[in-house]
């Protein structure tokens, strides 16, 4: 990790090619290494949640798609059409429990 005072950072913040990660602390710019995730550990309820997550993400992707089902979605949610997915995602978690072991279907259309 080195702390660098060079002007062209001073305003940088984010990684670069996954090699460096440049952060900013205070008036400082830290710059370090890109992190290793590959040995992390999930514990089982980030897990579900995650497959919680990709079912959401592929439910509302197949809702958007179809333009009946995407029109009804948005007259029951009664959201704007650039918040329809967010919505979407809102009602699967909702309609899912993960605290839960097991999870229970939601009232989402299966179609």
């Amino acid at each position: 990790m080195a702390i660098s005072e060079n002007l062209l950072l001073k305003k940088l913040s984010g990684h670069i090619g996954r090699q460096l990660v440049v952060k900013q602390y205070g008036d400082k710019t830290i710059i370090s290494k890109y992190p290793d995730m590959s040995k992390r550990k999930l514990s089982p309820k980030q897990i579900r949640v995650n497959e919680t997550m990709l079912e959401a993400n592929a439910e509302a992707k197949r809702i958007l798609a179809d333009e009946n089902l995407r029109n009804e979605a948005q007259v029951r949610l009664n959201v704007t059409r650039n918040k329809l997915y967010t919505s979407l995602i809102k009602e699967y978690f909702k309609n899912t429990t993960i605290s839960a072991g097991e999870k229970v279907e939601g009232k989402l259309p299966k179609r």
